[in-house]
């Protein structure tokens, strides 16, 4: 005998279709990563001041503080940028339009059904679902006038480009960041290698120009670029 919490879970799951998104072009989706991507450009300054082993990441950028102070100032910007567009989302009639759009022209993207009985948007589970799922955003759409309909059209695209830019924006500063930090940590460990390499050196066969820590320091000097000694 089937009880009543799995039959009311079985609904939920059946009409899942009539409130519909897409998994990576909805709303909170959207709203989630604008959070993620302030908090981390917002830490970035730290990485400007001090990172995790005590060395500046002004020696990645050839000791240029201009161009520090540049490339931290992108940061400063883009999280300045994305807060900005997450008040802009408050806005009554972005929430309004939104989903229910991106949903109606979905073409081969994902799409999640909201179950209350879950509390949360799932999967739909199957292609006949996404098919219902749509049809159903389209009839929404449909009530509305031709000039409500293409307002919206060009509305949610402005949004979605916005976003886009964003996003692209911060994943170029951010592999550069990766660059620049793995390359000064790289820097960082040859140098203290090298420090190691001396000290031992020092103690025993340096001075005579033979054994491991002098062909060691030998070696680690040599491995530096060009630049390095330069600067």
């Amino acid at each position: 005998m089937v009880n009543a919490d799995e039959t009311r879970r079985k609904k939920a799951r059946e009409l899942r279709y009539r409130k519909a998104i897409v998994r990576d072009i909805n709303l909170d989706k959207i709203w989630e990563e604008l959070g993620e991507i302030e908090e981390t450009c917002n830490d970035v300054q730290y990485y400007f001041d001090i990172n995790g082993d005590g060395e500046t990441l002004l020696n990645a950028l050839d000791g240029n503080e201009d161009e520090a102070y540049e490339f931290k100032l992108m940061f400063s910007d883009l999280a300045a940028e994305c807060e900005q567009m997450q008040q802009d989302l408050q806005e009554e009639y972005i929430p309004e339009y939104f989903d229910t759009f991106f949903t109606a022209v979905n073409t081969d993207d994902t799409l999640l059904g909201w179950d209350p009985y879950e509390g949360d948007y799932m999967g739909l589970g199957s292609a006949f679902e996404d098919h219902l799922a749509m049809e159903e955003a389209r009839k929404k759409m449909q009530r509305k006038t031709k000039d409500q309909i293409l307002e919206a059209a060009r509305i949610c695209f402005r949004v979605y480009q916005a976003f886009i830019g964003l996003r692209h924006r911060y994943d170029c500063l951010k592999a550069a960041m990766d660059i620049l930090k793995d390359e000064n940590t790289g820097y960082i460990q040859i140098v203290r290698q090298i420090e190691e390499a001396y000290e031992k050196a020092s103690r025993s066969d340096f001075y005579g120009g033979y054994g491991p820590w002098a062909e060691k320091f030998d070696r680690l000097t040599d491995s530096m670029p060009q630049e390095a000694w330069i600067q």
